[in-house]
């Protein structure tokens, strides 16, 4: 009996003591998190492991010169091996096992790497850089291979860089002190217009000043290791933004060629000049009718698709309204070929402006389609006392298939406004954003802040996409705030801010685990609704509050948020673990007042059909019901 009643205490402490320590089993999580930076324990690595002629590299060190050439190669290598097994290269050398990093006697745009003697051997040059190469060559050879991957004694790769410009070629100095925005300016101007690409000093620290420009990147851009300070203290347009990622072709207008469609419109009854991205818009019918402190009027009725040049609408993005007017119709074409944009670290001097809607750009607004993000590093210092919110460091809109990968971004602190209600309200303000973007991912990225942290805002906002995901990523918030048609969120841990939906299609949430008030919260202030199929499954829950309930959903069923609002017609729960004690519930009351069959709602949430739960588990009384709601939940689980 006693040993019983023990237990039974020592759960009710973990609950308030080690809150994160059986998600996987390190009690040190916690410190961890705060330390930011962390990234999800799901992630999948495409190699088991990495070996020099059979011997692991965790037993190799990194052998390189003094400057600072030589560190950063030395943190790349280690960086691009551990993100391609999991494996760390040892702090100190071991039997002689070495990666040695040296530069070429002659200043060439020729990396190399070989191995002999069971050592391996890393040239490159200043011009080019040696991070550069190492990157490349993880990309081409070790993000292709599978298993184990083992370095032989002979072995050579061999890249030469050609068909580049630099920011210096252009005056960009480097010294963190003068303002190189114009040569960065001018130097991707030049490579667009001879088709060719842009490399940054390794080793080069550019300063940014607040002049109202933007660089227009149109070819593939490697800042491999360089340091970028944006400086917005002073700025002469904060609308602008320091980088435009831009398509090769303008957009169309075909307003005058479109004919009103319905939802199931397979054409939109023109031929395009090319596959494009279209954006339908009728100013005639408003959505997304917001409710609460940032009460507005509406939206414009919105809709993205992908088209071919046939005219044919994507299944895979069809209509989501009908549209018996369409006031503006806009053609994005769709480059076929991929850009890349690697690398880079940049640090935001954060604005001490007003505390006023008056949002900051101020970073890289992705517009072209077939675009790839990989491996940029952002972080914000000089956050005062007041601060105007920012829009996101990088932004998608108006684009197709773009991936964003093994990126770190950083929570914004909160400040506080009068919002349009007349009260007090926290200014949602983020590093990662997307909007009208469909086929959007984001892999492997996580933040420098604790994902857990309330101070900061949570990271990411998007509105008017289709088919976005997660994967592999360790951010403080997922959110759908104008909606989303199709949202995936797997092998990842979310934050305090957790997984909020606004939306349709299929929400299917895999291998994540949520630290946070709500596992999902279908957002109240654009009433709680998802038209479609919740799938849940092989994921943790650890509530940082009190309640009892799984999903958040909050309707008084007496505003028109300008469609009919739904709670997940089908939801599947496959494997799922609650870190706490007692009953709980998959959904809060929705609407406390809606109490009997009698209530009269006037604008009636549609509830669930189908719940299939299995392998649910708790740290005690492990019971699960609908919700504690009889009058609106009158499905049963199936179990």
């Amino acid at each position: 009996m006693f040993s019983r009643i023990a237990a039974f205490i020592m759960c009710i402490v973990s609950v308030f003591t080690a809150p994160f320590s059986q998600i996987f089993s390190k009690t040190e999580l916690k410190i961890e998190l705060a330390k930011g930076g962390y990234e999800s324990p799901y992630i999948v690595r495409p190699l088991d492991g990495i070996t020099v002629n059979g011997v692991s590299v965790d037993e190799y060190c990194v052998v390189s010169a003094d400057g600072t050439l030589y560190s950063n190669a030395a943190d790349t290598l280690c960086d691009e091996i551990y993100k391609a097994c999991g494996k760390n290269i040892a702090a100190e050398g071991n039997g002689g096992k070495a990666f040695i990093i040296s530069e070429t006697l002659n200043d060439t745009d020729t990396f190399s790497l070989k191995v002999k003697n069971s050592n391996v051997y890393i040239t490159g040059s200043k011009s080019a850089g040696i991070s550069r190469g190492i990157t490349a060559f993880a990309d081409e050879v070790l993000v292709n291979s599978q298993g184990t991957y083992d370095f032989k004694d002979g072995y050579e790769y061999i890249k030469t860089f050609s068909d580049y410009v630099t920011y210096e070629d252009f005056g960009a100095v480097g010294d963190g002190k003068a303002d190189d925005f114009e040569a960065i300016v001018k130097a991707h101007e030049y490579a667009n217009a001879n088709g060719l690409s842009v490399f940054a000093n390794e080793t080069a620290a550019y300063y940014i000043g607040g002049a109202n420009k933007t660089a227009v990147i149109m070819t593939d851009t490697d800042w491999s290791t360089a340091r970028f300070i944006i400086d917005d203290t002073k700025v002469e347009n904060r609308s602008a933004w320091i980088f435009n990622i831009a398509p090769s072709k303008g957009t169309v207008n075909i307003t005058d060629r479109v004919s009103p469609l319905k939802i199931d419109a397979k054409n939109i009854g023109t031929p395009l000049e090319s596959k494009s991205l279209v954006v339908l818009t009728d100013s005639n019918v408003k959505r997304y009718i917001r409710k609460g402190a940032n009460q507005n009027s509406g939206s414009n009725q919105t809709d993205v698709i992908l088209v071919d040049e046939n005219g044919n609408i994507s299944p895979e993005t069809p209509l989501i309204w009908d549209f018996d007017s369409i006031t503006s119709a806009v053609a994005y074409p769709v480059d076929t070929e991929t850009l890349s944009v690697k690398g880079g670290s940049f640090t935001t001097l954060a604005n001490n402006a007003a505390s006023e809607y008056n949002y900051y750009a101020r970073g890289i607004q992705v517009r072209r389609s077939n675009t790839v993000i990989d491996g940029l590093y952002h972080d914000i210092k000089n956050e005062g006392k007041t601060g105007a919110p920012y829009s996101a460091f990088v932004s998608l809109s108006c684009c197709a298939d773009v991936t964003v990968k093994n990126c770190t971004f950083t929570g914004h602190k909160k400040y506080v406004t009068t919002g349009s209600a007349g009260t007090s309200v926290t200014m949602g303000t983020y590093d990662i954003g997307a909007a009208t973007a469909v086929n959007a991912k984001f892999i492997n990225c996580n933040q420098t802040n604790d994902i857990t942290d309330i101070d900061y805002w949570g990271i990411a906002g998007t509105n008017y996409c289709k088919n976005l995901v997660y994967d592999g990523c360790a951010l403080s918030r997922f959110d759908a705030h104008q909606g989303v048609l199709n949202a995936t969120v797997i092998n990842s841990v979310l934050g305090h801010h957790g997984i909020k939906l606004i939306g349709s299609g299929t929400a299917r949430i895999e291998n994540t685990t949520v630290l946070a008030e709500d596992f999902v919260d279908l957002r109240a202030d654009y009433g709680s609704t998802w038209n479609g199929e919740l799938i849940i499954r092989n994921c943790k829950f650890y509530p940082t509050g009190i309640a009892s309930h799984i999903i958040n959903a909050e309707n008084s069923e007496d505003h028109d948020f300008g469609y009919t609002c739904y709670l997940p017609e089908k939801i599947e729960v496959d494997g799922f673990f609650v870190h706490r004690i007692g009953y709980n519930y998959l959904f809060t009351k929705v609407n406390s007042k809606h109490t009997s069959d009698s209530y009269n709602a006037e604008y009636p949430v549609v509830p669930p059909q189908e719940i299939t739960v299995k392998d649910f588990n708790c740290l005690l009384f492990g019971n699960l019901s609908v919700s504690k709601n009889k009058a609106i939940f009158k499905v049963e689980i199936i179990k």
